[in-house]
């Protein structure tokens, strides 16, 4: 008798189990908003603006996305707010890019909205993010008109490239990483919108959960070159070397660096030797006639040694002075302390450190010359 009410309540059990598993396939994909973008605009220290992109796959849509815009206090009760809108079951499986403007991370509030996305089970870590000047609902808002979608104009713009001077950790996992480790500070993309046009003009550096500064796309290749990046985007360079005017382009650059601390806490001081090779694709100025000897190359490397060396260490100094810290030169002293390192620490150590900057550069072709 036992045995046979166990068999019934297993078999109960089961029904009402398939039951549930076929309520939850019963689910229309006509029926599903997929979003693909999303965009966070400071409004107070209460509320925020969320704007979301759904793709169209109708082909009697009127428009190929479709954007809502919510004033909500949390992103879960906005997310409801748009579901009643758009009648239709909002799910994140296809998020790819996130934007915030600018007062949203100087506020110090991505961290939270990065957290909650984190969570979700939905979202996947290689969503990229972007904080954006002044407005990011009017960037998916905007008209592209030789652009199939926004979110793919996004994904295209954001995707790390050796073209691009920034930071290629911009998805949520290494957001969370970085702004979660006590030896590095996070850094963004900033995007801009010129009419109809997006462009990547600069790199935000957190300091804690806030953005903190703007540097410009050719100082962030600094960032990455003392990251260990050994692939780096093309480098421009004014030259001030007693030739008069000169500018010079080196592209296809491999790079190595090797740091060395003095291990002091109180006195830190940071030797850095970076070496590049790559290849002169341009150069203007008065010695184009003449850099066709191993002499003449070997002089222009001295000279783009020293100048590298002097806009490496002045950039630094700038960085030091506002005691953050994006390419993590913190970790070579770190690694040498006993007990427990904090973000305080960090600060502390990069406002006293002393950095000395020794470049070696190679150029192993030449190409166009005027």
């Amino acid at each position: 008798m036992k045995n046979k009410r166990l068999c019934i309540i297993s078999f109960l059990i089961v029904v009402l189990l398939a039951g549930c598993s076929k309520k939850e396939l019963k689910v229309p994909l006509e029926d599903v908003g997929m979003v693909d973008s999303m965009a966070f605009d400071y409004i107070d220290e209460d509320q925020m603006r969320l704007t979301v992109a759904i793709p169209q796959y109708s082909p009697q849509a009127e428009k190929d996305t479709q954007i809502f815009s919510i004033t909500t206090d949390l992103v879960s009760s906005g997310i409801v707010e748009i579901e009643k809108q758009s009648d239709k079951k909002v799910v994140f499986n296809q998020l790819r890019v996130v934007l915030v403007n600018e007062d949203f991370a100087r506020k110090g509030n991505v961290r939270k909205i990065v957290q909650h996305l984190y969570r979700n089970a939905e979202v996947g870590n290689k969503v990229l993010i972007a904080v954006v000047k002044d407005n990011a609902e009017a960037i998916l808002k905007g008209d592209y008109p030789d652009k199939p979608s926004i979110t793919f104009y996004l994904n295209n713009l954001l995707e790390p490239s050796i073209n691009t001077a920034f930071n290629p950790n911009t998805n949520i996992h290494d957001f969370m990483y970085s702004i979660t480790n006590p030896v590095v500070d996070t850094v963004l993309p900033y995007v801009e919108k010129r009419g109809e046009k997006l462009e990547i003009k600069g790199v935000a550096i957190f300091k804690g959960n806030h953005m903190h500064e703007l540097i410009k796309p050719e100082e962030a290749l600094v960032i990455q070159a003392l990251s260990g990046q050994k692939n780096l985007a093309p480098l421009h360079l004014d030259l001030n070397a007693g030739h008069g005017e000169e500018k010079v382009m080196i592209d296809l650059i491999e790079s190595s660096v090797k740091k060395e601390s003095n291990k002091n806490m109180e006195s830190p001081k940071l030797t850095i030797f970076l070496k590049i090779k790559g290849t002169l694709s341009e150069y203007k100025g008065e010695r184009e006639s003449h850099l066709f000897t191993v002499e003449s190359i070997s002089d222009l490397e001295k000279d783009v040694n020293k100048q590298l060396e002097q806009d490496i260490s002045e950039f630094l100094a700038r960085l030091n002075k506002t005691e953050v810290d994006p390419a993590g030169l913190s970790e070579e002293f770190r690694m040498y302390h006993h007990g427990k390192w904090t973000s305080k620490k960090t600060r502390e150590l990069i406002r006293k450190l002393d950095v000395n900057v020794h470049v070696e550069t190679s150029i192993i072709s030449t190409g166009t010359l005027k």
